[in-house]
């Protein structure tokens, strides 16, 4: 009896070590009044409607329906292409999100350094899968059906409303809502992202760094509310 409880120990133990970093950050964040006041207000706003429906007639450059949803914990409750709010990038920004994890973007805690490598994502439409972060060797991506995620939403459905509200803010608290510009992975040799180590091949990472696209957006991304915008045309890309 006393080595099966040292077996069982020993072994959550081990199942501790190599827990997620990022769920590990989220069970012992404390939000503040702010963060709490802002999951509350966000939880009391209804979702909005209509944005993943059918359309009654398809596309007409497009017949296909939607790619299946990838199986992360993100995407429980974010959409397929959640970046609305900013109209003049949101395409690009979306496109993105088929294969770089939110996590990539979001999560950047202070004073560590992550890498960044591919994982196999069920339902990504990437060979590759997606671009997760890690810290220290453990990858910071976040499945939909992880026992830790499981576990969460047993909580959340036990939970009254300031249980979820406390909930709803320690998820989000590691997390920045504001992820990286364009120019923290193109439009510079010292990229957030190792294109080499991500298996890019030279000449096809060098493209990447200086891409045209991502460092016209960034140059001409109104720096104020009252700053003009700026449209994007084609031949405005070729300079």
């Amino acid at each position: 009896m006393i080595i099966r409880c040292l077996l069982v120990l020993c072994f959550l133990g081990a199942s501790a070590a190599l827990a997620n970093p990022l769920e590990r950050e989220m069970d012992q964040a404390r939000p503040d009044a702010r963060e709490l006041q802002r999951a509350k207000q966000q939880l009391e706003k209804p979702s909005p409607k209509g944005v993943e429906t059918r359309l009654f007639v398809p596309p007409f450059h497009k017949r296909k329906d939607a790619p299946a949803l990838s199986a992360t914990f993100c995407r429980s409750c974010h959409q397929q292409y959640p970046h609305r709010s900013n109209v003049r990038k949101r395409a690009f920004l979306n496109m993105h999100s088929r294969y770089i994890s939110c996590e990539t973007c979001h999560w950047r805690p202070e004073g560590k350094q992550l890498t960044y490598a591919w994982a196999k994502v069920l339902g990504s439409s990437h060979a590759q899968g997606m671009i997760v972060p890690g810290l220290k060797g453990e990858q910071a991506l976040i499945m939909e059906n992880s026992p830790w995620a499981h576990a969460l939403k047993q909580k959340w459905e036990e939970a009254d409303g300031a249980g979820r509200i406390e909930i709803k803010a320690k998820l989000h608290h590691p997390l920045r809502t504001k992820g990286p510009g364009c120019g923290a992975c193109h439009g510079n040799e010292d990229a957030l992202l190792d294109y080499g180590m991500l298996g890019y091949k030279p000449q096809r990472a060098r493209e990447l760094e200086l891409n045209p696209t991502a460092r016209f957006i960034e140059r001409t991304e109104p720096q104020s509310a009252s700053d003009p915008v700026r449209r994007i045309h084609i031949r405005d890309l070729l300079e």
